[in-house]
């Protein structure tokens, strides 16, 4: 081996030694715009999220709000319910007790043909009364003991105005 043999081979190894040096520092190059270029789409994709995080709190906020108010809503309707079943049950107070006073001054209400007292022939109250039904906004009283103390046939249907009751109802009657 001569001397032009050996550096021959000095060159060419310096030269592939040079060649791996510019490959490495290129695919270092390439890996780092690689991973810039990988970073700023991660950045853009916590940017997207930050905003859609964002959206998701203020949804969120306007959904306990609406929940808050609709609570709000419940509880006024709640308590308007409540008035309403009180006015309810004091209006069907009022009317128990106008029953009663017409009762009282109804002759035949008081009296079954023979002169006894209804109240002794009925122990309890609310049977004697049997009114109060609530049907939606339809109070009924069920006086169908009228007819029993009625005399003659076919008067167990007349009002006192000597019309005949026939279970239809007029605009204006008190249970309509």
């Amino acid at each position: 081996m001569d001397t032009g043999q050996i550096v021959l081979i000095v060159v060419v190894a310096v030269v592939v030694i040079a060649a791996i040096i510019i490959a490495l520092m290129m695919g270092r190059k390439k890996r780092a715009e690689a991973n810039r270029q990988r970073a700023l789409d991660l950045r853009e994709k916590a940017d997207q999220e930050a905003v859609r995080a964002h959206q998701a709190k203020v949804e969120s906020a306007q959904a306990e709000a609406a929940a808050v108010q609709a609570e709000a809503e419940a509880n006024r309707l709640r308590r308007e319910a409540e008035r309403n079943s009180a006015k309810a049950k004091e209006a069907g107070g009022r009317v128990e007790e106008h029953l009663r006073h017409a009762d009282k001054l109804d002759p035949d209400a008081n009296t079954r043909g023979n002169g006894s007292s209804r109240d002794a022939d009925v122990p309890d109250h609310d049977a004697r009364v049997q009114n109060a039904e609530h049907d939606g906004n339809r109070l009924t009283r069920d006086r169908s003991h009228r007819e029993a103390a009625n005399d003659g046939a076919g008067q167990g249907n007349t009002v006192r105005d000597g019309s005949v009751r026939d279970g239809s109802v007029r605009d204006g009657d008190r249970n309509a």
